[in-house]
């Protein structure tokens, strides 16, 4: 991948203006840069000075003869080359310094990355159970390239066969001819900064012969775009270099340069072909780790690709950024052995539903969501190294906050969901993202134990007034199939949308865990989900509630923002209260609104300032014997309050916490988005939940 802002940012340094000069295109086309100058190409090097300069890789940088080889034939000039590698440049990164020397390399003997992270969130893993599906899923994504063995500073990606890397590598120049097309400048311009390259050996599981050449980790999508403009197919480039060919193709464009004579009248197509022939690279060559770490050549490279694209004035987006340290999260640990191969292909989502049951993993991907969340906010210290060395090395960030670790996580417990549609995607991992409660920070296990035991050991929580473990567990495993399906929802913003709580899915779920009604209706959220359909609604005691047609109600956002409030609101109002119990429901109601008016009363007055700005309230006073009685009420009324919580201790056997505020940050804005949920999903606005059946 490639920060095209650098190049843009060179071309305004070097006095280049947009719309200056008129360019060597149709009539019509408008104004760009203007264009550079073309000169001979130099013809490729002999196979003796290729053959000197991958010695000295090979010498220099225990570089295998394969790796060494590669990168040297793809050197312009070997002998410059050669000089430049007895001072390589050190580029620091987290656990170490990779040594890098900088040459001209042909674009035929390059290719970009066939991963390029950028088009990470729209990948489809098996644990979505879509691959073989259609030409998008043909094959699963290509796993990420792991360092080669022997500590040599090479990559190495594992590929099904030739057409897996086929099919990726479209995949990736059709995102970055959609999302990222630079084809117009490099027609004027060629690549104007330096593209990053690594010798990446590509070994193939039908035991087709393994190939290596070097493959870009910075600028795939310069190279991307300039194969484009030679009508050159990236993924043939690792099987049919042919110098020879190479020598004979650029003679022609040479003698096609001599025969124009002045540069301004070369023909523009042949123009367009040599300015992309030949390009700038930093060559990755080795890596020196420091004292004590575990760091690989691997790590590193993707630490440095990292480090310039999560800060960088156009980054990657929220969605790949959180892919990308997801990914990293999860090599790291099992880099560590501290989980097997099996399981972090389990969490990555690299295996479908009926793999992963073979395996011996549940295929239930509420249960895969909670070990996932259970493995990045683990409390155990070799775990927890583990992920702050993968985020750090990934970003600059420094402060490992729950909140990030949340986000993050939720990233991979995405790759479960089937849904192809790209808003309703981003929708549901906006929402999933805020719905794991912060609580999950705590201490608690993540099992495989089923659904009707582990809302038993809940139950067993709450009734004795301490949720702990278990509801946790049950929580983690709920926000899955309660968001996916539309059922709980973020914070919609104030656009057209009349949202009056505006609490995360996750302080939901928290009210809903320290409750025995909300343990059976999170109980129920996993039965039915298991049963391949929406939550039904349950009553007090767990049983699914009907409407008067005898049709099971459906669960919505209202229904359960309305049944499980936020600590302090009372319980909801009753339109019609029928019995002692209702008519208290709704007396404790209003006592909750009038707490809540006193609150912002008492706000009211702090707020009005003096003339030197100080608060009135604190030169003024307020009047003695009015303080006197609110004081006495208020003491009445605090007396009350723990009596009262008792008998509800008593009666209930449960102590309602205080909601975790996940968003301590304020993740949404106000207005951000327009107030419709998923699209085609049912929602309390346009069905009732009273008349919302299965």
């Amino acid at each position: 991948m490639d920060d095209h802002g650098v190049q843009a940012r060179t071309w305004m340094d070097t006095g280049t203006k947009i719309g200056e000069h008129l360019m060597e295109t149709s009539p019509g086309a408008g104004e760009t840069v203007l264009p550079r100058p073309v000169e001979a190409l130099p013809l490729p090097a002999l196979a003796s000075a290729t053959r000197k300069l991958a010695d000295k890789l090979t010498e220099h940088f225990t570089m295998g003869e394969p790796a060494a080889l590669a990168l040297a034939q793809a050197v312009v000039d070997p002998s410059a080359a050669r000089r430049a590698a007895e001072s390589p440049e050190r580029l620091r990164v987290p656990g170490g310094v990779i040594l890098a020397i900088r040459a001209e390399v042909w674009a035929r003997h390059i290719i970009p990355d066939p991963r390029n992270p950028r088009i990470g969130p729209s990948r489809r893993h098996p644990a979505s159970n879509l691959i073989g599906t259609g030409e998008s899923t043909r094959f699963r994504p290509l796993t990420e390239p792991i360092a080669a063995s022997g500590g040599r500073p090479e990559l190495v990606q594992r590929l099904a066969n030739q057409e897996h890397l086929a099919w990726a590598a479209q995949l990736s120049k059709e995102y970055v001819l959609d999302h990222n097309d630079w084809r117009e400048s490099l027609r004027h311009q060629g690549v104007m900064t330096e593209v990053w390259l690594a010798a990446t050996a590509f070994q193939h599981e039908d035991k087709t012969p393994g190939v290596t050449v070097p493959v870009t980790v910075e600028g795939s999508s310069r190279v991307t775009c300039a194969h484009d403009l030679l009508a050159l197919r990236s993924a043939d480039v690792p099987y049919i270099q042919d110098t020879a060919k190479l020598r004979s193709h650029i003679r022609k464009l040479n003698e096609a340069i001599a025969t124009a004579g002045d540069p301004a009248q070369v023909d523009p197509e042949v123009a367009v072909t040599v300015r992309c022939e030949r390009l700038p690279a930093l060559l990755l060559v080795g890596f020196e780790p420091h004292d004590g770490t575990t760091a690989d050549f691997g790590v590193a490279v993707k630490s440095l690709v990292a480090l310039r694209h999560v800060d960088s004035p156009k980054p990657w987006g929220e969605a790949a950024e959180n892919e990308a340290l997801a990914d990293a999260v999860v090599d790291e640990i099992e880099r560590r052995t501290l989980i097997t191969p099996s399981k972090a292909d389990w969490l990555r989502g690299a295996l479908t539903p009926d793999q992963a049951k073979a395996a011996g993993f549940n295929d239930d991907p509420s249960v895969r969501a909670a070990a996932i969340v259970r493995l990045f906010t683990e409390r155990d210290q070799s775990i927890h190294a583990a992920v702050r060395v993968a985020i750090t090395g990934q970003s600059t960030r420094k402060n490992i906050t729950t909140k990030l670790l949340l986000d993050v996580a939720s990233s991979l417990v995405m790759r479960s969901v089937s849904e192809e549609d790209s808003r309703r995607r981003e929708r549901m991992r906006k929402y999933l993202k805020s719905a794991f409660p912060g609580e999950l920070a705590k201490d608690w296990e993540a099992t495989f134990r089923g659904t009707e035991e582990l809302a038993q050991a809940a139950l067993a929580e709450v009734t004795k007034g301490e949720p702990g473990v278990a509801t946790r567990e049950l929580a983690a495993r709920s926000a899955y199939p309660l968001v996916i399906n539309g059922q709980l929802t973020g914070d919609r913003g104030t656009k057209n949308n009349d949202q009056p709580d505006r609490r995360h899915p996750g302080e939901v779920i928290d009210r809903m865990r320290s409750t025995p009604h909300g343990v059976h209706q999170l109980k129920q959220t996993l039965l039915d989900s298991a049963a391949g359909r929406r939550t039904r609604k349950v009553d007090e005691t767990g049983q699914v509630t009907q409407n008067e047609d005898g049709r099971d109600i459906l669960v919505t956002d209202a229904d359960l923002r309305r049944t499980f409030p936020a600590a302090g609101e009372g319980p909801s109002l009753t339109p019609a209260p029928q019995n002692a119990a209702e008519v208290l429901g709704n007396a404790l109601h209003d006592l909750a609104t009038s707490i809540q008016a006193v609150e912002g009363a008492v706000k009211a007055v702090e707020a009005v300032r003096a003339d030197d700005g100080t608060r009135a309230i604190d030169s003024l006073g307020a009047d003695r014997a009015d303080c006197e009685a609110w004081r006495n009420i208020l003491q009445d009324v605090l007396f009350k309050l723990p009596v009262w919580q008792q008998r509800s201790v008593q009666r209930h056997g449960i102590i309602a916490e205080d909601p975790y505020d996940l968003d301590a940050d304020g993740d949404d804005e106000e207005g951000e988005e327009p107030a419709d949920e998923f699209e085609g999903q049912p929602t309390d606005e346009d069905t009732p939940s009273q008349d919302e059946v299965a």
